[in-house]
């Protein structure tokens, strides 16, 4: 989350989307980093335990609007210009599919998109296609990773989630070829 405040603080959106809020942690992190920026976020079942421990975390925060269903019919419809936007869930190709339909709106600032691990196949595809896109664990960014070094008492180096992908505010290639790319899984 560092990261993604330090990438998009300077552009001091008015809206920040997230999608995938499971229990709140950083919904209540982005309400705090910018108090001045609506919180637009997005979890998909209502009904799941996640979402009440997320709305009794969050009850306090003024800026955050809850929403429920899917993201990918959600947000295209709540995205604004400036926007910056965290993407947490759908996962894998559908999460880079829902980032190149915002993308293609040319409105957001950056795109952030969770759960890139290295040599995983959504990883590769972005290393293939996004040259200007950059990752959570670039080694430019070494120094600051033992703030994360406690988040998960389990250490996994095969984990699946972690890594944040910021995808520049525009497209590599027209949109047709990349979401072909995208449904081909860039095969």
């Amino acid at each position: 989350m560092l990261l993604f405040y330090a990438a998009v603080k300077p552009f001091a959106p008015k809206q920040i989307l997230e999608s995938g809020r499971a229990r709140g942690k950083s919904t209540l992190i982005l309400a705090r980093c910018f108090p001045d920026a609506r919180i637009v976020s997005v979890e998909y079942d209502r009904e799941s335990e996640n979402a009440a421990a997320a709305e009794a975390k969050l009850k306090t925060e003024r800026n955050v609007d809850f929403l429920y269903g899917d993201s990918r019919q959600i947000l295209p419809a709540r995205l604004q210009t400036g926007d910056a936007v965290l993407i947490d869930g759908p996962k894998d190709f559908r999460a880079l599919k829902l980032a190149v339909d915002l993308l293609r709106t040319e409105k957001p600032c950056a795109v952030f998109v969770h759960d890139f691990p290295a040599n995983s196949p959504q990883r590769k595809f972005v290393e293939r296609n996004f040259p200007a896109a950059f990752f959570g664990d670039d080694p430019l960014f070494q120094r600051f990773q033992s703030l994360d070094v406690e988040r998960d008492p389990r250490p996994n180096p095969q984990r699946r989630y972690g890594i944040f992908v910021c995808l520049p505010p525009s497209l590599p290639i027209p949109y047709w070829k990349l979401r072909f790319r995208l449904l081909t899984h860039g095969k």
